[in-house]
């Protein structure tokens, strides 16, 4: 498995913590629920092909991801995004299951 650091910044991860202090383990929670109903959302968009709300999408994720300091997660959404304003059907296929497993890795990571 890749180092922490490829998936998810230290340093980010330590601000966060000095920031919102007890209220950490929340931003993790909200972070991981909104997570899973961005991949969803990109699921379903990809599969009937609504290039705006998987563009949409992996926009919000990406903002998401910057914020919590997943670096490579961020990437992958980004594009994602080219690929949904591009209709890219295998590109975004591509990045979905990028994006998907890249959640998987952070998950991990932030669950230690």
């Amino acid at each position: 498995m890749p180092d922490v650091a490829m998936d998810l910044d230290p340093a980010v991860q330590s601000a966060l913590r000095e920031l919102m202090q007890d209220d950490y383990p929340l931003l993790l929670d909200t972070f991981v629920q909104d997570g899973e109903k961005r991949l969803a959302t990109l699921a379903s968009s990809l599969q009937q092909q609504q290039w705006d709300a998987f563009r949409q999408a992996a926009h919000s994720f990406k903002g998401s991801c910057g914020n919590m300091g997943a670096e490579a997660l961020q990437h992958a959404c980004e594009r994602a995004e080219q690929a949904g304003l591009q209709h890219d059907a295998e590109l975004a296929s591509q990045c979905y299951e990028e994006i998907r497993q890249l959640f998987q890795r952070v998950r991990f990571h932030l669950a230690r």
